[in-house]
């Protein structure tokens, strides 16, 4: 037989292979094995045996990858022992002169992964280890094998340096500021020297040597960054953080102007030259986000922002429609450009920072202020995004005539961070909401000349309209909008030449943005006539698309001619939505509907059929959209809530479509389930019948029960709307596997899916009668489960409890014989006596009645002792004197609500003030009043039911002298007194 080695290269090689049906087994079979002592340190033998075929090795690298991540922490099933762990550690770094990149790289990355969890606790020495194998390859005119070893060593470093700095828990951010020092000190001159040496050879033609210091010095550049950013606290008081600091600030400009000056832009040193200045740019970025205060205090950061305003100062006017694009690769350096001015800007970003005094904060304000963020500096940057970089670029009108579904799509994409006017929109929004009062006047001095302004320049007008609707929280109190409205954009809406779309477009943007914030109710009929006006059929598309999305932030119900306006609307988008082609324009429409609807609710009853008409349509070309159904069923949703019982006529449509969304047997299931759910609990909320197709549908619901706790507090709650739907139909077809379901789940879930699955039960056997249900609840082993766990109440949670014994009561209250029946069947199973098993059960339920802490539930266990003593039964008149401790303290309560037994006093949520009209509640809501208004909790006076019970109890047993006698004597004078006292209120 081969040896284990033998045969797991023999199944790598399957698993590489190129067949299906082999890798299948391979895999199978690799599956089996990965749990096994020795395999991973096999495993490893084999990635890093060279005479192996390089293909398996990379095979089994990425399979050992993926089980680090399975088996190596310490608390995981199946975990690897520790012996077998050190093993692998002592092999991990044996690669190094790996000539494989791929291979190689993702062996680098394994040990990243270990150092993860291993670092420092288990694997010490590893940064010592991995420096030492740097330095001993740093030498003059190093052969070929030991720049290969440097080269793995590097990039293994600066993976484990980005795993340690994953680490956010506090004492393992301590460890790796604890180590950042000498790392930085030692990758810093690794970076120096390779970065020197390139600077001293780029005279030279050795491309090749070029490329390999300059892809060194950039994957030790990588590592600075994490170091410097993570593992110091404060840069501005470390030498070598400030040191470094500056002299980033020096090559970024060397390489910026070395860059710029290559023509083939595919050329390597071209690639590595732009990778190293957005390095750079990305650590300044990233340090001012995270460190604000200590990056304004380290000196040269004054001139790394003057540098970077200077870049876009330079490249502004190619930004210009009329210019040509920008080099290649310079919009990346912009990008970055702005968003170091946007982190300077955002002063909330300085307070976040509270490793900071107050002091210190103060005086990084103070640098701002007088050094940076001046008053002419403010107004300039101001007037550069606004005149070249929230311009509209020709690459912008290009796409707009090419793909104006794409164009309008990706413009209203959150996607600001990699893109430049949108980078723009974010900083000029913190720039005015920082500085208000001093660019207030300044933007209406830019509206004004945008007034006079003609067509050949309305890309200019088109930013500076962008640019008021930025900032329209900010100038809502000096400019007058509607004025502006009436004398400028309504007329300029009416203009319909087609190189206007751009500005008409811009307006339809701008109304949205401002409607919400300033705009009188005389001139809502207006802004309604515009907007519908702009995605009429005949206007550019992507003015209609713009329309609309912006269209739901208009709405004003109060508005004279609203539904008019409303009514064009619908059917103006209706129509939009049947045109557009691309998913995410039909997305963002049907969100508008959605919107429309969900704030219209009951008003939007008479345009209903407009809508529902095209969503069937919809629905079958979305087969291949599975974020756009779910779309679907949120509108479905929102119009069966807003048309309360008028949605029946919806359930022709509606139910197949939550038949095949709920269903677990569709691959679409995982995307549609949950609104599938919201849809279906819609139209049992809102119906005043169940028809017969809606009730074929309970199967599936119970079927849900075990599908997963994420979704069974909704199915729970569509049982419960079935049950006070049609009570007895439920329970005479489905209460047997409906009671089998909770038995099966009780006890395995949280605390607060017990007390869901509770309250169902509660609900059901209020609803229907009890003799239907006595079967189930028997037969099923549902009372038996809630015994066991009444019975094993210190592992039980109270909260759940509580629950538990509230059913117990219901059904005393129902029907007593019943219940010491099923005590009688209880005690044989537990082979005890039957009036042991009572005294256990009633000795617990009372040990435990101080943790029943709503009002309605201690009543429920007040009656169900009352009801309990109408008996001869010894033991349940042995804990006389413990009931009437109960209904003193309930009676007591009941007292505080403001005399005798206030039945407001149990009311619940959803029920409300006796006062409201049933013409305010949806359908179900009528149903729960009606079951509470015949819930004995909430009919029943408790004092004459005490009276009662206690009288059929002296009659039971030898009359009231007897009783007393008997029993009565037994009680304490002073409890009998209060309960005296209680009962003649």
């Amino acid at each position: 037989m081969s040896s284990p080695r033998e045969q797991l290269l023999q199944t790598l090689a399957e698993a590489a292979s190129q067949q299906p049906e082999r890798i299948k087994v391979a895999e199978a079979q690799l599956k089996q094995w990965e749990v096994a002592p020795e395999f991973y340190s096999t495993l490893l033998d084999i990635i890093n045996d060279k005479t192996i075929d390089v293909n398996v090795r990379f095979f089994g690298v990425i399979f050992f990858k993926n089980g680090i991540d399975k088996y190596w922490r310490k608390t995981a099933k199946n975990a690897i022992n520790p012996e077998e762990k050190a093993k692998i550690r002592n092999q991990l770094l044996s690669f190094m002169d790996e000539s494989h990149n791929q291979l190689a790289t993702q062996s680098a990355v394994l040990v990243s992964k270990v150092a993860r969890y291993d670092f420092p606790n288990d694997w010490p020495n590893l940064l010592q280890n991995l420096l030492s194998i740097i330095h001993s390859t740093i030498i003059v005119n190093a052969d070929p094998r030991s720049i290969l070893i440097q080269k793995r060593a590097i990039l293994t470093l600066h993976l484990v340096v980005k795993a340690l700095c994953s680490k956010t828990f506090g004492p393992d951010r301590k460890v790796f500021e604890q180590v950042a020092p000498e790392l930085l000190r030692n990758v810093a001159s690794i970076y120096v020297e390779h970065t020197n040496r390139f600077f001293n050879m780029i005279s030279t033609s050795n491309d090749i040597g070029n490329a390999m210091d300059l892809e060194t010095s950039l994957i030790a550049l990588k590592s600075i960054r994490r170091l410097i950013v993570h593992g110091f606290q404060d840069i501005s008081r470390v030498d070598e953080t400030k040191a470094f600091f500056v002299l980033a600030f020096d090559h970024l400009q060397k390489f910026y102007t070395l860059r710029n000056s290559f023509q083939d832009t595919s050329s390597p040193i071209f690639k590595l030259l732009d990778s190293k200045v957005n390095l750079i740019g990305k650590f300044y970025v990233e340090l001012q986000r995270l460190r604000p205060v200590s990056f304004i205090m380290t000196p040269g950061s004054r001139d790394v922002i003057k540098y970077y305003w200077q870049l876009l100062v330079i490249h502004s006017k190619s930004y210009e429609t009329e210019m040509e694009t920008q080099p290649y690769g310079t919009e990346k350096i912009l990008i970055q450009s702005l968003l170091l001015l946007k982190g300077i800007i955002r002063k909330s970003g300085y307070n976040q920072d509270i490793k900071e005094s107050k002091e210190r904060l103060s005086e990084a304000f103070k640098i701002l202020e007088e050094q940076i963020l001046t008053p002419s500096f403010v107004e300039t940057l101001a007037e550069l995004l606004i005149s070249s970089y929230l311009i509209l670029r020709k690459e912008d009108l290009i796409m707009w005539e090419e793909d104006p579904e794409g164009w309008i799509n990706f413009d209203e994409t959150d996607h600001w961070e990699y893109h430049i006017r949108p980078c723009a929109e974010k900083v000029f929004t913190d720039l005015i909401t920082q500085y208000r009062d001093p660019l207030s006047s300044k933007m209406l001095e830019l509206l004004g000349n945008a007034a006079l302004s003609q067509s050949n320049n309305l890309f200019v007008k088109d930013a500076i309209y962008c640019a008021v609707g930025l900032g329209s929280h900010e100038l809502y109190d000096v400019l007058d909008f509607d004025s502006w409205l009436v004398n400028n954009l309504l007329i300029e809406a009416a203009n319909n030449d087609p190189s206007f779309k751009i500005i008409r477009r811009r307006i339809a943007w701008v109304i949205g943005r401002w409607v919400c914030v300033k705009l009188s109710k005389e001139n809502r009929p207006r802004v309604y006539d515009v907007m519908s006006y702009f995605i009429n059929p005949e206007e550019d598309l992507v003015v209609r698309m713009t329309a609309a999305i912006n269209l739901r932030n208009e709405w004003d119900f109060d508005s004279d001619g609203f539904v008019l306006y409303l009514d064009r609307a619908i059917t103006l988008l209706t129509r939009l939505i049947g045109e557009v082609k691309q998913f995410e324009s039909r997305m963002k429409i049907l969100n508008c509907l959605s919107l429309i609807v969900e704030r219209m609710d009951s008003l939007i009853a008479p345009f209903s059929e407009k809508i529902t008409n095209l969503l069937p349509t919809l629905w079958q070309v979305a087969q291949s959209e599975y974020l756009f159904k779910p779309a679907i069923l949120v509108i479905l949703t929102k119009l069966v809530q807003a048309l309360w019982e008028q949605s029946i006529s919806l359930h022709e449509f509606i139910i197949p479509i939550i038949q095949y969304s709920v269903s677990t047997n569709t691959e679409e299931h995982v995307y549609l389930l949950e609104d599938g759910l919201d849809l279906w609990l819609a139209i049992l909320e809102n119906t005043v019948e169940c028809t017969p197709s809606l009730f074929n549908l309970v199967p599936m619901a119970i079927g849900l029960l075990e599908f997963g706790s994420d979704t069974l507090k909704k199915v729970l709650r569509i049982i419960e709307s079935y049950i006070l739907l049609v009570p007895e139909m439920i329970v005479q077809s489905y209460a047997i596997p409906i009671m089998s379901a909770f038995t099966q789940l009780l006890g395995d879930l949280k605390p607060e899916a017990c007390r869901a699955i509770i309250h169902v039960i509660d609900i059901t056997l209020q609803a229907c009668p009890f003799e239907l249900l006595k079967e189930s609840i028997i037969n099923t082993g549902l009372l038996v489960k809630l015994l066991n766990t009444i019975l094993s109440v210190n592992e039980e949670n109270p909260y759940v409890l509580v629950g538990y014994v509230s059913i117990l009561a219901r059904i005393i209250i129902n029907d007593l014989v019943f219940f010491l029946h099923f005590i009688t069947i209880a005690s044989q199973q537990y082979n005890i006596q039957q009036q042991n098993l009572l005294e256990k059960v009633l000795e617990t339920w009372l040990d435990k009645f101080d943790n029943i802490g709503h009002p309605k539930q201690r009543k429920l266990s007040a009656m169900a002792f009352a009801t309990l003593i109408a008996t001869t039964n010894p033991t349940i008149l042995s804990l006389l004197a413990q009931f009437i401790g109960v209904w003193c303290d309930v009676l007591s309560e009941v007292r505080e609500s403001g005399g005798g037994d206030a039945l407001v006093y149990w009311q619940e949520e959803y029920v409300g003030k006796n006062e409201i009209d049933d013409s305010d509640a949806s359908p179900e809501t009528k149903r729960k009043r009606v079951l509470l208004q015949r819930d004995p909790i909430h009919t029943t006076n408790l004092i004459q039911f005490i009276n009662l019970k206690i009288g059929e109890c002296e009659a039971l047993n030898g009359g009231s002298e007897m009783f007393r006698q008997n029993y009565l004597s037994r009680v304490d004078n002073t409890l009998l007194d209060q309960l005296k006292a209680l009962m003649n209120i």
